[in-house]
């Protein structure tokens, strides 16, 4: 009689934890395709958003039943971030990425403005791909005895620029003009500056303050976090930055540093020596100086140019000159610099001049090439120069007018 029971309440236990186990295997069932179906309808709303430049501030919101629907476009730094949240039944899906314009067969990699001037090429370099010249052309030249190397002038197509180069989204030089005047400094998102800080880009944004002098040394700072002075900030090799936004009217980046972040300035970029800042990276100067000009001879001069990046360095991403003072399209110096053995993996975009004898794989826009070798300036030459096709088939970069979007970069 005992053992008849022992049997009859292992058998019950039996089927308890059977039925228990289908009950479980339902319910991770029925929970995995919530999370699967989160996971497809957050990538359809991030993809279908790539039809739409709206920037949204707020959170636009919606809810269905029991499925809760959150979406965000903003910009951050150089990119588009757009951000795309699926809620259901206490289940949430999270998807976040850059994005950036999208590259056609007719996108520009040499835009320079017509200037009733041809653009001379002397010494090593080379213009591969969709060239933008004035309707005066292109010719070989000479610069210190140094004659053109090239068995052809350039290797691709040759197309007629205009006298402005292609024009960048007006919200986003309004969205740059805000920020450099301290936009995001709100004293519910200001912390301290510490030797390590990571913030999500799920949180939100975290912003460093300070009126002095910002250095950055053995810092170990990444995330959804923004680092502004009122003066300068300078970057040391010791510091490991890491999807940061660097905020100041001057940034000194020196020798052999590495990471990956965006700097914003309004007065000038130093970029030291073999430095690598890794995709996707981007430098902004929106010259903001007051400027003088030479009323003898109409031209505004400087002893350095305003923005340097020095020999070997490599930036993955884009590096931008932006100013709106018309004067200085008379100035003979440059504004932007670009030494030898430097290379760019990207787009270069400077409205001003500049001295370009390093490496682009991707697009130069610029107003005027201005080379300066043994004590000369020379007018729309380009010297040593090299101008390649972008490895990248999908590379998403600049904000510019009447483009379709791409993806830059998954974050989440």
């Amino acid at each position: 009689m005992q053992f008849a029971i022992l049997i009859s309440v292992l058998i019950a236990v039996i089927l308890s934890a059977f039925l228990l186990l289908t009950h479980v295997h339902s319910f991770f069932r029925i929970k995995s395709k919530e999370i699967l179906q989160a996971f497809e309808e957050s990538n359809t709303l991030l993809f279908a958003s790539l039809e739409n430049n709206t920037i949204t501030e707020d959170t636009i919101t919606t809810t269905v039943d029991h499925k809760t629907t959150k979406q965000i476009l903003k910009y951050h730094g150089a990119w588009l971030k757009r951000y795309a949240s699926v809620s259901m039944h206490n289940r949430k899906v999270i998807k976040m990425m850059y994005t950036g314009s999208k590259r056609s067969d007719n996108t520009p990699n040499f835009y320079i403005e017509d200037t009733n001037s041809p653009i001379v090429v002397a010494g090593n370099t080379r213009l591969e791909g969709n060239s933008y010249l004035p309707k005066q052309g292109i010719k070989a030249g000479t610069i210190s005895g140094n004659y053109y190397q090239g068995s052809a002038l350039h290797y691709g197509r040759i197309l007629k620029s205009k006298t402005t180069l292609p024009e960048l989204d007006s919200n986003w030089i309004k969205y740059l003009n805000t920020i450099v005047k301290g936009s995001y400094i709100d004293q519910k998102g200001l912390i301290d500056l510490k030797k390590e800080l990571r913030n999500s880009f799920q949180n939100p944004t975290q912003i460093i303050y300070d009126f002095a002098p910002i250095f950055l040394e053995d810092h170990k700072i990444s995330g959804n976090i923004i680092i502004q002075s009122k003066t300068k900030i300078v970057v040391t090799a010791t510091s490991q930055l890491t999807d940061v936004i660097l905020i100041a009217p001057k940034i000194i980046i020196k020798n052999n540093v590495k990471g990956r972040f965006q700097g914003i300035a309004t007065k000038n970029i130093e970029v030291g020596k073999k430095c690598h800042l890794s995709y996707p990276s981007s430098l902004i100067l929106l010259d903001q100086k007051v400027i003088s000009e030479n009323t003898h001879n109409n031209q505004v001069r400087y002893t350095k140019p305003d923005f340097i990046l020095d020999e070997g360095t490599v930036i993955d991403g884009t590096v931008v000159y932006l100013n709106d003072h018309k004067t200085k399209k008379n100035r003979i110096n440059p504004h932007l610099a670009i030494a030898p053995n430097v290379t760019v993996v990207g787009e270069v975009y400077c409205q001003g001049n500049i001295d370009f004898q390093g490496t682009i794989l991707g697009s130069l826009y610029a107003r005027q090439c201005i080379a300066r070798q043994s004590g000369s300036v020379y007018l729309n030459h380009v010297y040593n120069g090299k101008i390649l096709i972008n490895p990248i088939d999908d590379y998403a970069g600049l904000p510019f007018v009447n483009s379709e979007n791409d993806i830059a970069k998954w974050l989440y």
